[in-house]
């Protein structure tokens, strides 16, 4: 199958699929595809990486993809090809048939200050999809908890904690939190997971 017709297919999955979040990352997946083509590497950030994570414990409907600093017209050449429309500035676009809007927030892909250095890699239908490791999605949610009053993002660090407690990297977790002034509501976070784990 060629680039272009898996582009395609993963498009029509992600028009047609039952499941929220298989829809998701096929568009998702369809996006860093197309980018791909270009020798552009687009990385998925955001809810539906949290959503990925707690599998779909936490639900949201927009797709957030982090893009290298690109023009806008270079961005609009891509995503018209896919299908896409603006929907507003070139960094909110929308597709006729698929109910999940795509933001690119302004980069750099970051974690608080600190760059980010590892992704996770989600193979959709031979695709390889650009996520944030469990680890920095966690430290991002809080950091919009702290800075923000973000309660929902706590709640969101809170569920990505629980899911993945026996896999997470913790010296990596507690070591860039430290860096990045987010240790304490970890802490705090972690006090209470620990104990929702124990009483399993």
């Amino acid at each position: 199958m060629t680039r272009a017709r898996r582009i395609r297919h993963l498009l029509d999955q992600a028009i047609t699929r039952q499941p929220k979040l298989e829809r998701q990352l096929y568009l998702a997946g369809a996006i860093s595809a197309g980018f791909e083509e270009r020798g552009i590497s687009a990385v998925l950030v955001g809810g539906t990486v949290v959503e990925f994570y707690t599998a779909g414990e936490y639900s949201t409907a927009d797709i957030d993809m982090i893009l290298p600093p690109l023009g806008s017209k270079e961005i609009g050449a891509i995503m018209e090809e896919l299908g896409f429309v603006r929907a507003g500035d070139y960094r909110h676009w929308s597709h006729p048939e698929i109910p999940f809007p795509v933001e690119f927030p302004p980069g750099p892909l970051q974690v608080g200050h600190l760059p980010v250095e590892e992704l996770n890699e989600l193979d959709v239908e031979g695709i390889k999809l650009k996520v944030l490791k469990v680890e920095d999605i966690l430290l991002d949610r809080l950091v919009m908890a702290q800075e923000w009053s973000d309660a929902q993002a706590k709640v969101q660090a809170e569920m990505l904690m629980y899911a993945h407690y026996e896999e997470i990297d913790w010296p990596y977790l507690h070591r860039q939190a430290a860096k990045i002034a987010v240790l304490k509501i970890l802490q705090n976070v972690q006090k209470k997971v620990k104990r929702r784990v124990k009483g399993k």
